[in-house]
């Protein structure tokens, strides 16, 4: 895994639904310190900003089941949809604006994990959210896990034009660093073998305690803490609601 500390520089949001969104944002809140601002009248949606971020990185809305997924930056939502299905992509969610203003949508990719596609508003900048300092508890990678790494392999691929690299520092397992066209350095991770999911990675400051916190407030530990060759710690946990985060360390000098 890298140690990199640039943001993502396609997938820069996630979202979260909750059949039950107080009890999740209050889980959040205690695990992350994450705040939720809510929008008008409408207390269904509420972005979700990090500790010290000037921008939020995601969103609670409520629904009829708790899932979560990664989401791409993009500029037209609804025409990522259409190249997208040719590849195998299967439309989830109708491309809609939200309260704040953006619009998302939500497709499956061929592994069946929930994939999705953010349109910011005008209001935002993309690029000033993924070029400012890093905080904690802060999205800050993504991890694709997979039972069929050249099946993910292309469909990235030709979706993004996403390339993957054996790294090497991580010993223990298959995994592959995710680069972008253009770009020096990973925004996520393929680990292949173990199942198939696409989810955020939260920058924290201390795996084992996040770990310990998401266990005692009715979470269960996934995986880890492990450590690569670089100093990178990672841990995996599901929240109460059956959502898979990953968490990760960078070594103390970065």
């Amino acid at each position: 895994m890298s140690t990199s500390d640039s943001h993502p520089a396609m997938v820069g949001w996630f979202e979260i639904t909750a059949t039950d969104p107080s009890r999740s944002r209050q889980f959040y809140q205690e695990l992350f310190g994450w705040s939720f601002n809510s929008f008008g009248s409408d207390d269904t949606y509420r972005t979700i900003t990090a500790p010290g971020a000037a921008t939020s990185m995601g969103a609670l809305r409520g629904g009829g089941r708790d899932t979560l997924c990664i989401s791409v930056i993009c500029s037209d939502a609804a025409a990522e949809v259409r190249r997208l299905e040719p590849l195998g992509a299967a439309l989830a969610e109708q491309p809609e604006r939200t309260p704040a203003g953006d619009i998302h949508a939500v497709v499956i990719d061929v592994r069946g994990n929930r994939l999705g596609l953010f349109e910011p508003a005008a209001r935002r900048d993309p690029a000033a959210a993924r070029d400012a300092a890093p905080v904690l508890n802060a999205m800050g990678f993504f991890e694709i896990g997979t039972t069929d790494l050249v099946t993910t392999q292309e469909f990235y691929k030709k979706a993004f034009g996403w390339t993957t690299e054996r790294d090497k520092a991580v010993e223990s397992v298959a995994y592959y660093g995710v680069v972008p066209p253009g770009a020096s350095s990973e925004i996520g991770g393929v680990l292949d073998g173990m199942a198939d999911y696409a989810i955020p990675g939260v920058r924290v400051a201390d795996v084992p305690a996040v770990l310990e916190r998401a266990e005692a407030a009715g979470g269960r530990r996934v995986m880890g803490p492990v450590s690569d060759a670089n100093g990178v710690v990672v841990g995996q946990f599901l929240d109460p609601f059956g959502n898979r985060w990953s968490t990760f360390a960078l070594p103390s000098a970065e």
